[in-house]
């Protein structure tokens, strides 16, 4: 039996059209997967996703959705219980934030933005719950290193990725008596459309490149082999987990910095130290 495997399992991914939830949904097809790929708007990008995985020689559809309104949601659902035969995967990806700080962000950006990143996953995985629980599925969820690390005008994005986890977790200690897994990956700046909602694009692009230990900033396909590896059988004991995928961003050590301090080092101070 191959474990890593995903052959005849289906999966639904919000906001699968494109950036990383198209990565991901290629790389569960990759491993076996049929998928359901959930989009709010990019209808020719998601049609263009679902006839890639289509010529793999997967089954494939799309669903338009906002997953900010509970009636989209519902529909969402009730078209994935309807034509599925079973739901074994469902990744929680699609991402909303609005770029302010904590004094400017607004009532109606702070609710779409939670609305967006934690209530319609809630709302989603309890709607398709029996469906999990007869297949002893899986969870994921998408959240960030903002969760944990503070950024200029973050707030509500951080924020709300926070919530996510401790959704994950939550989701994890009721649901495992179902035999599901529940966990998340927590990512870096990734090279997508998304990094230029914040005010200095540019910025966050290259403190990646100098935070991360690789000296890159992140593309999906760094994820997507994450997020496939927490939907197999290999990852069957891990569950209430966020996985931090980030290139080393939050070890927390700058070796440049090392590195220039040792250079100025001179060999009198180290035989001063000797």
């Amino acid at each position: 039996m191959d474990r890593r495997s995903l052959e005849g399992r289906w999966a639904l991914i919000t906001g699968g059209g494109r950036g990383i939830g198209r990565a991901i949904a290629l790389e569960l097809a990759e491993r076996g997967a049929d998928l359901i790929l959930n989009y709010k708007s990019g209808k020719d990008a998601a049609e263009a996703t679902a006839e890639e995985l289509r010529a793999m020689g997967r089954e494939a559809w799309t669903v338009q959705g906002d997953v900010r309104k509970p009636a989209d949601l519902d529909k969402l659902a009730a078209e994935v219980i309807e034509r599925c035969p079973h739901l074994d995967i469902l990744v929680l990806n699609a991402a909303f934030g609005t770029i302010d700080d904590v004094y400017n962000v607004g009532r109606a950006s702070w609710k779409a933005t939670f609305d967006t990143n934690v209530v319609a996953s809630w709302y989603l995985g309890k709607s398709l719950l029996p469906m999990l629980k007869q297949s002893r599925g899986c969870v994921l969820s998408l959240s960030s290193i903002g969760a944990v690390m503070p950024f200029p005008q973050y707030v509500a994005i951080g924020v709300s990725k926070s919530a996510t986890e401790a959704l994950v977790r939550q989701m994890a200690v009721e649901w495992g008596r179902y035999g599901i897994r529940v966990n998340g990956i927590s990512a870096g700046p990734v090279d997508t459309r998304a990094i230029d909602w914040f005010r200095y694009p540019n910025a966050v692009r290259q403190f990646a490149r100098d935070k991360s230990v690789f000296k890159r900033m992140a593309e999906v396909d760094d994820l997507a082999p994450v997020a496939a590896f927490l939907c197999t059988d290999e990852a069957r004991w891990i569950t209430g987990q966020t996985i931090i995928a980030d290139g080393g961003i939050t070890i927390g050590i700058d070796s440049t910095d090392f590195d220039a301090q040792a250079a100025g080092s001179t060999e009198a101070e180290l035989e001063d130290r000797s």
